[in-house]
Formats: structure tokens, C-alpha cells, sequence
């Protein structure tokens, strides 16, 4: 069984845009219909957690695809979103617990594609999940799983629809000894290198910094620093995208919009993910991140004074995201 990764070149299939639209707007409709708002919110950010793997077209292997790597992801993602709201009311021992985790994520990502993808995305929603410290944990892993789930079946819906070339790829073996040959040079650690030292300091700050939304510093650090694309360029990009993201997304929230159109931009936002994916990671940013500020605050009114704390915990986290892309140019200059 292959996984198919599109290429910048590959056009994105109006199936893959629809499938994401409707995972999302479909769960935010059913909060907003029966007043499960924080419920509906938690299933959404699960099924966020799916979308960047096309299906074998057979029924055969469609169902084996779900089975398989689809629902792996979505049990590791779960996993670390679970632990992120369990980690993020433990204080610092929770800060601790959650560099601990990411470490061992950006290492063991490193052994294939789909292992990357899948660490990249439970680093994400591990850092985002300690916003909700305090929120009952099984009730969160509920929904989320809910939110996978409904996410994956709409990708084995939306199957029929894309042709997807099947490439061949590595053993289980060869990749293994890649891994572990990659481990004995400074390219098999370069991403934790750039990932868990301003990832502590983010979280070390937060601790610090007693306010509600200061995980912010620590999801803009794993949003900016990314296994590939370690270029400043693109480091600046992702930050510019990442904090005009904030902005649109607390302007959006603070301005209350009526339930039908927080339906339709949530849907906007969730279709065009993909597409904005394979096209540009700034302009991705600038997408995802409002998505990730109207669900976190969904069904809840922030103060303006939020907005600002947020759109300033993520500049520090860019700064600090940028700060080892930086060293590391200098070195190899050097």
C-alpha cells in the first residue's frame, strides 16, 4: 500500500476541496443546532487532523487505506492531543512533558514521509491541545476521535473521484537502515536541533507569563519551524502568514459574526486548505490560522485585550523559531 504526496505541479482535485469543506462545516453545524458549541469545536480540530493523503481508488484497498494509515494518523494525532490537554494543566511539569514529546516526535518523524507527516501533526495538535488544560480529557479525546473519524469517512467518500498515481516505494528495511544511518550524522538530529531548544524556551515563558492564551508562543514555534523548508526565506514567510492569520482570526471572533456565516467561513477556510497547502505554506498559515482561532474561541467571547496578547505571543514565537534557523545558516557558512 502507497501513500501519494501531490506535488506542487499536481493539481488539487475539487474532491479533496469539497471532502475538507464539508468535514468541517458538517461538525460546526451540528454545534451550532444543538447548542454543543465547545463539544462541536473539539471534533473540528480532530478532523483537522486528516486530509493530506490520497486513497487507493478501489473499494478493496480503499478500505485497507482506512484501516491503515488513515486511522494511524488519526490514533497518533488523538494520542497527542490527548496528552496536550492533560500536559497543559500540570504547570511545569506539563511544559516538561511536552519538549519530552516533541523530541522524541521530530526523531522517530524522521524514519519515512508518512512518519513525518504524521509527527509534524501530532506535535501541532499536542502543542494546541494545552490551551484547553482544564477541559475533561475523555471528553476530549471523544469528540476528537468523532472529528477523525467523520473526516476519514469523507475521504474514503470522496475516492471515486481521484486518480491517483501509485508510486512504489522503499521497504520497511531499507528505510530502517536509512533511519538509523541518517542517526549517526547531524542531518538525522537537524530538526530537533531547530525545534526543541525554542520550543522549551516558549514553554519555560509561558510558565512565566501567567495568561490564557500564552501557548500561542509554543504552537507559532511549531507552526514556523518545519521538518523541510528550513530556509530563513521561509521561516519569515510562515511567520508573516502565521501572524496576519491571528489578526484576521480575532477580528473574525471579536466580531461575533451570526451562526450561518461562522458556518460558511469555517467551511471556506477547511476547503481551501488543501489547495493553499501544495501552493504556498505562507499563505497556508494565513488560512490555517484563523480556522484554529475561530474553533479554539468558538462559543466564547474573547476581549479585545486577548486578541492582543495572542498576535504578541505569536511574534515571540517567531522570533524564536527563526533564532536556530539562523545559527545554523551561520555555521554552514561558516
Amino acid at each position: 500500500m502507497s501513500i501519494v504526496h501531490w506535488s506542487r505541479e499536481t493539481p488539487v482535485p475539487p474532491a479533496r476541496l469539497v471532502a475538507a469543506a464539508l468535514a468541517m462545516t458538517g461538525l460546526v453545524v451540528y454545534g451550532v443546532a444543538t447548542d454543543h458549541l465547545a463539544q462541536a469545536s473539539f471534533a473540528a480540530l480532530g478532523s483537522l487532523a486528516i486530509g493530506n493523503f490520497v486513497p487507493p481508488p478501489t473499494i478493496r484497498e480503499r478500505f485497507s487505506w482506512l484501516a491503515g494509515a488513515q486511522s494511524a494518523v488519526g490514533v497518533v494525532v488523538t494520542a497527542g492531543a490527548v496528552a496536550g490537554v492533560w500536559l497543559g494543566g500540570r504547570g511545569w511539569w506539563g511544559g516538561v512533558g511536552v519538549v519530552l514529546l516533541a523530541a522524541v516526535a521530530a526523531v522517530v518523524g524522521g524514519f519515512s514521509r508518512g512518519t513525518a507527516e504524521a509527527a509534524a501533526r501530532f506535535l501541532t495538535f499536542l502543542v494546541m491541545a494545552t490551551g484547553l488544560g482544564g477541559a475533561d480529557v475523555w471528553q476530549v479525546a471523544r469528540w476528537f476521535a468523532v472529528g477523525v473519524l467523520w473526516a476519514i469517512v469523507l475521504s474514503v467518500a470522496a475516492a471515486p473521484f481521484l486518480a491517483p498515481e501509485v508510486a512504489g516505494g522503499p521497504t520497511y528495511r531499507q528505510l530502517w537502515r536509512r533511519w538509523r544511518g541518517n542517526l549517526r550524522t547531524f542531518d538525522g538530529w537537524q530538526y530537533a536541533v531547530r525545534l526543541v531548544p525554542p520550543l522549551a524556551v516558549a514553554m519555560t515563558i509561558g510558565a512565566f507569563w501567567h495568561q490564557q492564551r500564552s501557548y500561542w508562543i509554543a504552537l507559532a514555534v511549531v507552526i514556523v519551524v518545519r521538518r523541510r523548508g528550513g530556509s530563513l526565506l521561509r521561516a519569515t514567510q510562515r511567520c508573516l502568514g502565521t501572524c496576519a492569520g491571528v489578526l484576521l482570526g480575532g477580528a473574525l471572533v471579536l466580531w461575533v459574526p451570526p451562526s450561518w456565516l461562522i458556518v460558511a467561513v469555517a467551511g471556506v477556510l477547511a476547503g481551501l486548505r488543501p489547495l493553499l497547502k501544495e501552493r504556498n505554506y505562507a499563505a497556508y498559515a494565513t488560512i490555517m490560522t484563523p480556522l484554529v482561532v475561530l474553533l479554539m474561541d468558538l462559543g466564547r467571547t474573547p476581549e479585545f485585550s486577548t486578541i492582543g496578547y495572542r498576535l504578541v505571543d505569536t511574534v515571540i514565537g517567531c522570533l524564536l523559531a527563526i533564532i536556530p534557523t539562523l545559527m545554523l545558516r551561520r555555521r554552514h557558512v561558516a
